[in-house]
Formats: C-alpha cells, structure tokens, sequence
C-alpha cells in the first residue's frame, strides 16, 4: 500500500461502473464525446463478459470518480508472454486537491491489474502524454509514418489536396493477389494468425470482433496470397467524404515482403472502386516493402495534403505518435482506439 491506496480505491472497473465513467467523459473528457454518449459502442470497445476495461481511482473520502485508464485487449490468450494491450483514454481530474501524478500511478497499475506483457499506445498526445511515457517510464516514442498511392484516373481531388502528383513505380514483379475473406472462419481456414509471434500479439478472437463484427464500420479483409499460400493478412476501410472515396490500410499480419508484390493488385483497386487515394500509417513495418508496391511516404518535404481525420473532416496532414516498451513492436492505423467513430453516426 502506498500514499495513493490511503486516499484512493484503484481497482478494475464493473459493468456497474460504466455510467459512472461516461459521465466522468462527458464532464472531463470532452462533452457529447461519442464514448460518453453512445454505450453500445463503449460497451462494444470496453466490456468483455464481465469485465470492464478501465483501471479506476475513486476518492474514499467523496466517492467521486477522480482518475481513468481505459485499455483495449490485443487478444484473449491466457498466455502472459503474449498477453498486450492498448492504453486508450486515460484522464485524471485537475485540482490541486489530487494527489500528484495520480495519472502516472494509474498507467502503472494496469501492468498489475491486468498481467500484460507490455502496454502499446497507439496515437498518444506528442505534448503530454509522450514525455509522460519517455519520463516515467523509459519507453521508446515516435511517429508513425504515413504513406500513399495515388490514383492515375482522378483529375479533381476532392479529399487529397495535390500540389504535386507522385507517379507510382512498380518495382517488384511478384505473382502476390489478394483474395477477399468474409468471415473469420474463412480466415482461419487460409491463414494461421493464432501460432504468430509478433509484438502486439493478435489472435482470431481480437480480429473477429474488431473487423468483422464492429457495430459501425465495414471492413474489408483480404489474405494476401502467393504460390497459392496466404502469407499475410490485410485490412482496408472505405471513407467516403465530398463525393469522393478513399481507401485506408488498417491493419496487416503477417508476411511483410510479400506487401511489394501488391502494386498491380492496389492499381486496379483505385480504379475499380473509383477512389483518390489509398493510404498507410505503419510503424515498425519494412519501409522498402511499402515502396516498392508504389507507395510515396508523406514526409515533411511533401506538399501534398492526405488527411487522417474525417469525423469531423480536416483536410490537413496529421501525424500520429505512438509509445512502446519492447522491441520489434508494430503499429497500424486500427491499433488501439484509433480508427473509431468519434462523433454519433446514423
């Protein structure tokens, strides 16, 4: 027991808990936030069976709400060498009648109450958060990096905003196709994700319920396949914004090498789908590979403009900071919280 168990109850939440936190949201978050608005998605995001993923730190004394850490599960293995999770909202009430980096304990708490190999954030705010995590607790940081595929066919973006036009370069001539998968019996009978190691460790459960059943989005799922093997696993979304379309990669397992060998297949998509662009948020990932399939990275000589936020739609360049502990960790743009509806959709 420490000064922080004297004044406060720091525990697990309970589904019994959830107005209490959305209110906590509302009040401390952001006002009519969908998280504090919408419980079917909160629940859809934070509860599994009876637990209820938000490390808690009430005030004995008052009863009130004073300190949250939400998290998202990688998996539902049961095995501690694979067990990672996401750091999601994570806020603490500011008055001077809190005990000092009440935030602080929180993060480190979840290590204990949950049993996690490592604690990954995903889109971590670069002012307060980052020197947070580099500080406290000695963690690697940096931006993910951004990259893109432009179509040939559009002469009027509507999305993007092109001040240059970056011409794709086929680089790689490999027989690679992708093959859609529309459940994830389908999946498991193509591809083996559950024997992977990776850093975060994702199994059938996680991928079933963040693609195929998520209460609002359609993802679609491709096996990437060659010599008649599916290898990897990619994820893609539809955005349609302006009377535009685009496409975002959110997610890709496995095989990273066969990715080069997708040029032809992402060409065609662009013109098949009638879309501006395809892009990719990636960290850890083989630029090369990215590359050769075509794709330009949006560094900071780049004056083209292909916008992250679309709910509300910014059309403006963002980059998005993430936070590790262990080597070899990997991120994509649908880790942890980050490809979420953020305002109430109809």
């Amino acid at each position: 027991m420490n000064k922080y168990d004297e004044r406060y109850e720091i525990r697990l939440a309970k589904c019994s808990d959830i107005e209490m936190i959305m209110t906590f949201l509302n009040e401390h978050w952001r006002e009519g936030h969908i998280m504090a608005t919408d419980r079917k998605l909160f629940e859809y995001e934070y509860v599994n069976e009876d637990d209820v993923n938000f490390v808690l730190a009430i005030d004995k004394g008052t009863g009130s709400l004073e300190g949250i850490f939400g998290f998202l599960n990688c998996s539902q293995t049961t095995d501690l060498n694979k067990k990672d999770i996401w750091g999601s909202m994570w806020k603490v009430v500011d008055t001077r009648e809190n005990t000092p980096f009440l935030g602080v304990e929180l993060a480190k708490r979840v290590m204990d109450l949950t049993n996690c190999r490592t604690q990954i954030g995903n889109g971590a705010n670069p002012n307060t958060t980052i020197p947070l995590r580099k500080m406290f607790f000695k963690e690697s940081v940096g931006k993910m990096q951004h990259f893109y595929l432009l179509s040939d066919s559009i002469t009027n973006f509507k999305i993007a905003q092109i001040n240059k036009f970056q011409h794709s370069i086929n680089k790689i001539e490999k027989k690679v196709r992708l093959i859609r998968l529309n459940s994830i019996q389908e999946v498991q009978s193509k591809f083996d994700m559950d024997s992977l190691d990776t850093i975060p460790y994702k199994d059938s459960w996680y991928f079933n319920k963040r693609y195929f059943e998520h209460p609002y989005y359609k993802y679609d799922i491709y096996g990437v396949e060659c010599e008649n093997e599916v290898g990897a696993l990619v994820v893609c979304r539809e955005v349609i914004q302006n009377d535009a379309k685009v496409i975002r990669i959110v997610d890709y397992l496995g095989d990273e090498s066969l990715f080069e060998g997708l040029h032809k297949e992402f060409k065609d998509m662009l013109v098949e789908r009638n879309v501006e662009y395809i892009d990719f948020y990636v960290y850890g990932f083989e630029n090369t590979y990215i590359s050769n399939a075509g794709f330009t990275l949006r560094d900071e000589q780049d004056l083209n403009v292909i916008p992250n936020y679309f709910e509300p739609f910014l059309q403006a360049n963002v980059d998005i900071w993430v936070h590790h502990k262990l080597p070899n960790t990997k991120f994509f743009k649908a880790d942890g919280d980050q490809d979420r509806p953020n305002s109430m959709l109809k």
